[in-house]
């Protein structure tokens, strides 16, 4: 948070051509080259996983195919060796022995050739070899001699009458039998029959050789990877041990591992493990994705072109005229007002420019026709306002005089300055404040102003325009905000409504004087426009005053004044709906305010902070809710002014009447008791009391012990004997006697719900 300030403040200090750079590189050139390269990466990322995912599709349609040869002809290889009761062996083991039936077994062996082999063309031959070194075989001879020492040869003859799977690639033309093509992946399906298959014990080896298609499917992926058509690299299979046993191309004797990267599926059949692998260049991967990134540099450098394009439109026809405004301005501030800007840049700011020119010839022309009026007048419109609010003149006498005063339509506003804790405190720096105010250049064309203390300031406000209200609102949270800056102190404000002439001059004063005192309502830093709040204002401050007597109370903590206002209030508020109780609350609520203000108190020091009482009241939602507020708002009062009084008592009544509320419930509570603890004579006191309580010491006493008893009596089941005993009465007919002298109703009576008569 720190660095960021410190980058704002930064910022604030540069000139405006610098910023534009600063920023535009900042949040336009480096944002871009960002989601670029970010972009670019992923797309890197995203190519290269998408080629190796074509490799692997491709990888498994060679397997597919792969797999169908090994389980095709696997199935036929069992059927030809163990159908028909080993058919096949027995008429070949026949037909290579000297017999007379030799040559009818051999016709049967043509006929097995026919059944079996003809039908596949991908068939090559079906070979029998025998323990003594001959063969016999059916369809084509196979050239290649010493097969018993291959691989598969000795793996099947490990696992008598299990299929095994072997290989071979051929070389050349003929290389393996007659008619045989180069680049043939020939599929070798063996299988080592015991004596329950081979009777006659002469058999060691069957064999079924087949051509499988992958070779061409493999040749053509080759082909066209060297052709340039695909992607999908160099492919071959390897056996489990890494040997290569198929592989085509011109470049079928590369080294395989030279810079390239190996992709490779396996094959599992018969517990074997083959594997198709491609070998291909990491760069070839993203191949297509390098064209792609060429492609989208393209895009990005023309866009950075529009964008610096831009970047000199807008200096030429924005940034540079609104420096060339500023450098006016500053002239203007300096007090030079022979300054013309030339027109130049955009519509608005051209616009902006000839006004700005305009502006000036319009001050240079105000304050020649000002200083001639000065000539002739030496009273300002802040003197009129002044002889106005303190009433020295009237506004027929100003009009007079000064027909410019009331020559436009116009607001009064009244303002209220909290000083706070403020160490400079009073008319200097009340005056310092309406001083900086001029820096507004709204407030220096439009209003005037008179500071009646140093706590009431009002402005009238010149209407210029037709959305006036909200231009005088904005001028004076701009005055608010400058105030609570510069000086630390809070600003109220009370808008008048709209006035025209002098007239109804007085009356708007008087209006926006009297509702000056609702900031104790609505808070302290609030705007409050009399033409569009608080329609109930008038009400509520006319009901403030007959409440003067209950804020007094509570501002010397007199306990049973308080207790007796208190009970006429919530007499009133039974008799009305919660909309009039709210206004009931904030009429008390204003006048106790009040009377702290007059005192010289802080009200905001009762509870701590400031509060906004209209909202406050107006979630009250019924007499019961608005009863307990109340109560407790007193109570709080109550016990701030009493620790008030015990810092500094000075008052004797004041001390006499808390002294009497701490001790009402001692029988033997006397006059001189009193007096002497207030440090009187009795007589002198006696006369003082009477004369400033307005009643004399026996009847406020009488009245305290009797205000606690009603209190008791309708809040507790003390007996009414238990309760004059409590309240400092001995003898319970003496009780009963006062009681009912002063509320024209016995305790009993009043206990039962009976109405008592204050």
């Amino acid at each position: 948070m720190n660095m960021l300030s410190e980058f704002k403040s930064g910022i604030k200090k540069l000139p405006l051509k610098k910023v534009y750079y600063l920023l535009f590189l900042l949040f336009v050139i480096i944002p871009i080259l960002g989601v670029l390269l970010a972009t670019l990466a992923v797309l890197n990322q995203q190519f290269k996983k998408q080629a190796i995912e074509n490799i692997r599709q491709n990888q498994q349609t060679i397997i597919a195919e792969l797999r169908s040869d090994i389980d095709g002809m696997s199935m036929r290889m069992a059927s030809m060796v163990f159908a028909n009761n080993n058919e096949i062996i027995q008429t070949a083991v026949a037909a290579g022995e000297e017999s007379n039936q030799r040559f009818e077994y051999a016709q049967q062996l043509a006929n097995v050739e026919n059944l079996y082999l003809e039908p596949e063309k991908d068939l090559i031959s079906f070979y029998l070899y025998m323990k003594d070194g001959s063969s016999a075989y059916l369809k084509n001879y196979i050239l290649k001699e010493n097969v018993a020492k291959t691989d598969w040869y000795q793996a099947a003859m490990d696992k008598k009458n299990k299929i095994y799977v072997g290989s071979y690639e051929t070389k050349s033309v003929n290389d393996l039998f007659y008619g045989g093509r180069g680049e043939m992946f020939i599929l070798i399906f063996a299988l080592a029959p015991d004596s329950s298959v081979d009777r006659s014990g002469k058999v060691e080896m069957t064999a079924l050789y087949h051509s499988s298609k992958v070779a061409e499917r493999i040749k053509e992926n080759n082909r066209d990877y060297e052709k340039n058509k695909n992607s999908l690299g160099y492919a071959r299979i390897t056996d489990g041990r890494g040997n290569c046993i198929f592989s085509t191309g011109e470049k079928k004797e590369i080294e395989w591992f030279d810079g390239r990267m190996c992709i490779k599926s396996p094959v599992e059949f018969y517990g074997n493990t083959w594997y198709v692998e491609n070998y291909i260049r990491p760069e070839e991967l993203t191949a297509d994705f390098g064209r792609l990134a060429i492609l989208i540099l393209g895009v990005a450098v023309f866009v950075l072109l529009l964008v610096s394009y831009f970047s000199v439109y807008f200096l030429k026809s924005i940034v540079k005229p609104v420096e060339a405004v500023n450098r006016g301005l500053r002239q203007v501030e300096e007090g030079n007002l022979d300054v013309f800007i030339e027109v130049q840049g955009q519509f608005e700011i051209r616009n902006m420019i000839h006004q700005f020119n305009v502006m000036v010839q319009r001050l240079r022309a105000l304050i020649r026709e000002y200083e001639e009026k000065m000539k002739k007048n030496h009273k300002n419109a802040s003197d009129c306002l002044a002889e106005l609010v303190e009433r020295k003149s009237s506004p027929e006498l100003i009009r007079q005089e000064n027909p410019e005063f009331f020559e436009y339509e116009y607001l009064l506003v009244g303002m209220y300055a909290d000083y706070g804790d403020s160490k400079k405190k009073g008319p200097d720096l009340g005056k310092e404040m309406m001083k900086s105010f001029y820096r507004n250049s709204q407030y220096a064309s439009k209003c005037c102003a008179y500071m009646e203390s140093p706590a009431v300031i009002y402005l009238m406000y010149r209407i210029l325009e037709s959305e006036y209200l909200e231009k005088v609102k904005s001028l004076i949270r701009e005055l608010q905000s400058s105030a609570a800056k510069d000086f630390g102190i809070c600003l109220f404000a009370c808008i008048g409504e709209r006035q025209k002439g002098a007239g109804n001059f007085l009356s708007g004063l008087m209006q926006v004087e009297q509702k000056i005192s609702l900031r104790h309502l609505v808070g302290k830093e609030r705007i409050l426009a009399l033409e569009t709040e608080l329609e109930c204002a008038d009400r509520v401050i006319e009901l403030s005053k007959e409440w003067a007597g209950l804020a007094d109370a509570l501002y010397i903590a007199d306990e049973k004044n308080v207790v007796q206002e208190r009970e006429k209030l919530f007499d009133r508020i039974e008799q009305y709906e919660i909309e009039e109780i709210r206004i009931f609350m904030l009429s008390v609520i204003l006048a106790v305010s009040r009377r702290f203000e007059k005192g010289n108190d802080s009200f905001t020091e009762v509870f701590g902070q400031e509060f906004e009482y209209s909202e406050k009241v107006g979630r009250i939602e019924d007499r019961r809710e608005a009863r307990l507020w109340l109560s407790n708002y007193f109570a709080w009062i109550m016990e701030y002014s009493e620790s008030k009084l015990e810092i500094a008592e000075t008052d004797m009544v004041v001390k006499a009447k808390r002294y009497i509320s701490s001790n009402y419930n001692n029988s033997s509570l006397s006059l001189g008791q009193v007096a002497e603890y207030v440090g009187l004579n009795e007589k002198y006191f006696t006369n003082r009391f009477t004369k400033e309580a307005g009643e004399t010491f026996s009847e406020y006493l009488a009245s305290v012990r009797i205000q606690k008893a009603r209190q008791l009596l309708r809040t507790t089941n003390f007996k009414v004997y238990e309760i004059a005993e409590m309240v400092g009465y001995n003898n319970v007919e003496n009780f009963n006697r006062m009681f009912k002298k002063m509320n024209q109703i016995s305790p009993t009576k009043y206990r039962n719900g009976e109405k008592a008569k204050d």
